[in-house]
């Protein structure tokens, strides 16, 4: 599951806000950057994420919320200073202004460590910057950040503004891209029509390569779900059976006071038992008012661990794993066989000529798939570079 599908749902694991706080640029240390947050994880560790762990720590940020009217979100953010903790370095840094503030948020699943980890589940982050300082006391510091638009001495444009349009060199040092030629300027896949022996190994090559992630994706998702059902499936308490006999031997049932009192008489198999985890107060069945029998009778039910359930979900789980690192050699080998490909393909072959980028957000997609784009476009831009 996605982390757009969890929070979809009526309910989802906990979202846990992490802080990256560079001060690389101001101390002019590159090794100055500190991670921060305020949660623990269930087990009461500390969070671990994209392989940076998060210090516990007292630290808020408010006012990242969007608006539709023009103007550029002014968050702030305090950190605890009980101890001192960051007296000096702000006497000593100039209030740190200019230092870099990434705010993370991720659901608590999704953390390194967890059985479903996956760093690519991730809400968009947030990227301001310290502007100034605006209050500090015994008890704690608190900053006014600012968008890297609206630092001062920051003006628009810093390049032409473009609708959807890249401005980049395609294959340079700013567009970054590096892979196979497999694209025209229509975003078409190139074919293996007239192509020389070398071109059609490498459009067969990737083509296989997109295979195996496609199917390594779908292998990930499937031992994901897996995991999921196991935890469920081995919980030491499932529902077994329920069972409501009043009549006959052996007795299985749940009476209360039609009064409404708490007391009651609990049944299973004819044995005398106390409702709790395992046996449970299930639906009601009959209601007598006067006499002996008066009284509400409940079915009674049982919980506990299901062997056969978890055994055979523990199996689908190890099956899964199985998939998935069979799925996992299978792009090792196409990433090898499409590598070996290229490293063949001459220079001068004509598909490295064919291969031009579109210049459009789509074409940057293609060849980013499932990626940050290396460029952005301005969507509200009225006019675009034809």
């Amino acid at each position: 599951m996605t982390l757009e599908a969890d929070v979809q749902q009526g309910w989802h694991d906990a979202i846990v806000e992490m802080h990256d706080i560079d001060l690389s640029s101001v101390t002019g240390d590159a090794e100055d950057i500190y991670y921060f947050t305020e949660q623990l994880k269930e087990d009461g560790t500390k969070v671990q994420w994209k392989g940076n762990v998060y210090e516990p720590f007292s630290i808020i940020s408010a006012g990242y919320d969007r608006n539709t009217n023009g103007q550029i979100a002014r968050p702030t953010l305090t950190v605890a200073n009980v101890l001192g903790t960051f007296t000096q370095v702000v006497r000593s840094f100039d209030d740190l202004v200019g230092g870099k503030i990434t705010r993370r948020r991720t659901l608590q699943k999704y953390l390194d460590g967890s059985p479903q980890a996956d760093t690519l589940q991730e809400f968009p982050i947030d990227i301001f910057y310290i502007e100034r300082k605006t209050q500090e006391t015994a008890a704690s510091i608190t900053w006014q950040l600012s968008s890297v638009l609206d630092l001062e001495g920051v003006k628009l444009p810093r390049r032409v503004v473009t609708q959807n349009l890249c401005l980049w060199r395609y294959r340079s040092s700013e567009c970054s891209y590096t892979g196979p030629p497999v694209f025209d300027s229509r975003d078409q896949a190139l074919s293996t029509t007239g192509q020389t022996a070398e071109a059609t190994a490498v459009v067969n090559a990737w083509r296989l390569r997109e295979q195996r992630k496609a199917e390594l994706e779908a292998a990930l998702q499937s031992r994901n779900q897996a995991i999921g059902s196991q935890e469920a499936a081995c919980s030491p308490f499932t529902f077994l059976e329920a069972k409501y006999s009043r009549e006959s031997a052996p007795v299985s049932l749940v009476k209360k006071n039609t009064s409404g009192e708490v007391s009651y008489t609990a049944i299973f198999d004819g044995i005398g038992v106390s409702l709790g985890t395992t046996y449970r107060q299930g639906r009601v069945r009959e209601t007598f008012e006067g006499g002996f029998l008066e009284g509400i009778f409940y079915e009674i039910e049982r919980w506990g661990p299901n062997t056969v359930a978890c055994t055979n979900a523990t199996n689908a789980l190890i099956a899964a794993e199985a998939s998935l690192a069979v799925a996992q050699g299978n792009l090792s080998s196409a990433e090898s066989a499409l590598s070996a490909a290229m490293a063949a393909l001459p220079a001068n072959d004509p598909l490295r000529l064919s291969d031009v980028c579109g210049k459009r957000v789509s074409s940057c997609a293609l060849r980013f798939p499932g990626q940050s784009l290396p460029f952005g476009g301005f969507p509200g831009a009225n006019l675009t570079r034809g």
